[in-house]
């Protein structure tokens, strides 16, 4: 039997139909009875719900982020028909590489078609003070004209410019960066147009981010990156390895932080407030001052800046850059700035320099002190031998005993090249002593040679060479013979051991040397210990004869006077007077008679005639230049 659905009256609680909806005694309204749903319904509608929610929640990330994408890619890549579509590019590939897309030189442009002119990308060029291009890279906008730019690419150039695709020229001003900061936030110039791109909005780091290259069309989505030190007025995050490329990080349509390529390895990202109003910190001047201006590497750019032909002056300056305090650390300096780029240019300056003829020039500019303060050793063997043919040898070996060796302690490397430079400037200054006859002098430098290079052969042979000039035939032989010599140094070996034995063989004779081939004999003799004579060996001459110059000056006696004798000018009166003594290299002979006879053209000039010659043997070598008196 089916149940019947009742309901009581609440006024006079009488059980009631519920169809009815009056009380049948009362006629009092009957309360609504709901229906109940069931449990298990509950619960599954509940369960949907949240399903739904979730998946309208990542749904809507997706959509709203496809949507900003569209939107900042198409502001990133010029529209050539104003439709929003991509510039077609040429592929730039080689065969077994990776195809890469020529760098993007668009800039990005609001959707107004009266504002087209706005251009937010392109190149920011940086010019020093003499209008040089120090760098030139990629940036883009964000907000009303500010750029995020690494400050290592701006070092140097006090005149910064951001060029639009239109190759329309805007100055940038000022902007926020302190001293040590590695990225600053720039502005353009004031009254440069409304130049404008993507809003600038703080970083959520919640939030995954997009990023998108200003250099190739690489671009990224939904990357997580987790922030890490404050540095400046940006929040520094690694960036994962894919990156490496000059680029800007996006957050639901707004630009939040930038890649720096290589320039810089992590992400800078920005922290301040969105829409916030930002004000200048510093200025463009400012910043060239703080890092750049009355340092090493400004007037390192200064004397690049010279024009050619300013040799020596471009070489001044250069020096005076090595005497100045760098500014910038190794990181931070400019390839073309770096020390060893300088000392490159400096070593082309020198050779061309003394190719044309300037190297006395040269040599005064880049003195020892220079040297010392540039500190290589590259620089000081370039300019050595440009020294030792302005200066002489002794100099130059002079600047490597000082300069050299100084660069060398500092910094704790040997030089082989340096070594062997001194020592064959050593053998040349030697060389040329030898050729010279300056004996002293040549004994002094061989000393000096043989204490730095006691071993080398060279060295040692020119030693024997300064004894032989030196008449010391004993010290030549105990040289020769202390050490042997390679093959290669047999033939000298064997002629100085030839001369030795010469040398020996005429310790009894008197040795007249006078110049090979000549057919005049001239000598100098000593006349009683008191008196240098110059005497003509002329053996058609029976007497010897002085000058009465000479005959007044010892205060001869005259032991026979007004004696005649024919000369070839015709019979002269003559006084004949004894020499007590006549030394000729060490060798005396005494009582030798002589007559006082005044040569016409040449009266200060003697004759030593056959009474003084005929007490010996003589030898005479012209093609020697050697006259040999042995005595009798």
């Amino acid at each position: 039997m089916k149940k019947r659905k009742t309901v009581k009256c609440i006024q006079c609680h009488t059980e009631n139909e519920r169809s009815l909806g009056h009380c049948e005694k009362c006629g009092a309204s009957l309360p609504v009875i709901k229906r109940s749903v069931p449990r298990t319904v509950v619960i599954f509608l509940a369960v949907l719900l949240v399903w739904a929610g979730g998946f309208a929640y990542f749904a809507r990330d997706i959509i709203f982020h496809s949507s900003q994408m569209l939107k900042i890619k198409s502001a990133i890549y010029k529209d050539g028909n104003e439709k929003g579509k991509r510039e077609k590019r040429k592929d730039r590939s080689v065969k077994g590489e990776k195809k890469r897309i020529a760098p993007k030189t668009t800039g990005i442009f609001p959707e107004d078609p009266g504002k087209r002119n706005e251009a937010a990308s392109g190149w920011v060029v940086i010019n020093d003070p003499r209008g040089r291009e120090v760098n030139k890279f990629r940036a883009a906008l964000a907000g009303d004209g500010w750029l995020a730019l690494p400050a290592r690419a701006c070092l140097g150039g006090n005149s910064w410019h951001f060029y639009t695709d239109p190759e329309r020229k805007i100055e940038i001003s000022g902007g926020l960066w302190i001293y040590g900061d590695k990225v600053g936030l720039w502005h353009l110039a004031e009254g440069s147009g409304n130049f404008s791109g993507p809003e600038l909005a703080s970083w959520d780091n919640r939030e995954p981010v997009s990023w998108i290259s200003l250099e190739s069309d690489n671009e990224y989505n939904s990357i997580k990156l987790s922030p890490g030190l404050s540095e400046g007025f940006f929040l520094s995050a690694s960036l994962p390895a894919r990156i490496n490329e000059t680029g800007i990080f996006v957050q639901g349509g707004k630009i939040v932080g930038w890649s720096f390529g290589k320039w810089l390895a992590k992400a800078y990202m920005w922290p301040g407030k969105t829409g916030a109003s930002l004000e200048y910190r510093t200025w463009v001047r400012y910043f060239y001052n703080m890092t750049f201006a009355n340092g090493r590497e400004e007037k390192f750019a200064s004397a690049l800046a010279l024009k050619k032909g300013h040799t020596v002056q471009q070489l001044a300056f250069f020096i005076e850059g090595f005497r100045l305090q760098p500014k910038l650390s190794v990181d931070d300096t400019p390839d073309y700035l770096l020390p060893g780029e300088i000392v490159k240019q400096m070593r082309v300056l020198v050779t061309d320099a003394v190719s044309r003829g300037a190297g006395s020039e040269v040599v005064k500019v880049l003195s020892g002190q220079a040297l010392k303060d540039i500190g290589d050793t590259g620089l000081l063997i370039d300019i050595v031998p440009v020294i030792a043919s302005v200066n002489g040898f002794e100099a130059a070996i002079g600047e490597i005993d000082d300069s050299g060796r100084h660069i060398v302690r500092e910094s704790g490397l040997d030089v082989p090249a340096l070594d062997k430079l001194h020592m064959h400037l050593y053998r040349d200054w030697l060389r040329s002593l030898v050729s010279d006859g300056e004996v002293d002098e040549g004994l002094q430098a061989y000393n000096a040679a043989k204490a730095y290079y006691p071993d080398d052969p060279n060295i040692h042979l020119l030693g024997v060479e300064l004894a032989l000039l030196n008449d010391d035939w004993e010290e030549a032989e105990r040289l020769l013979y202390m050490r042997d010599y390679p093959p290669v140094f047999q033939d000298r070996y064997q002629i100085l051991a030839g001369r030795i034995s010469e040398m020996k063989a005429l310790e009894e004779k008197i040795v007249i040397n006078f110049p090979r081939g000549s057919n005049r004999v001239t000598l100098t003799a000593v006349i009683n210990g008191a008196v240098d004579q110059d005497f003509l060996v002329d053996t058609g001459a029976t007497v010897v004869t002085i000058p009465s110059s000479t005959a007044d000056a010892l205060g001869l006696e005259i032991v026979q006077g007004n004696n005649t004798l024919a000369t070839a000018s015709g019979v002269v009166t003559v006084n004949e007077v004894i020499i007590d003594a006549i030394e000729i290299n060490g060798w005396v002979e005494h009582d030798v008679r002589a007559i006082v006879l005044d040569m016409p053209g040449r009266p200060e000039l003697g004759l030593l005639g056959t009474n003084y010659l005929g007490r010996f043997e003589m030898e005479l070598k012209p093609d020697e230049g050697t006259l040999l008196l042995t005595p009798r």
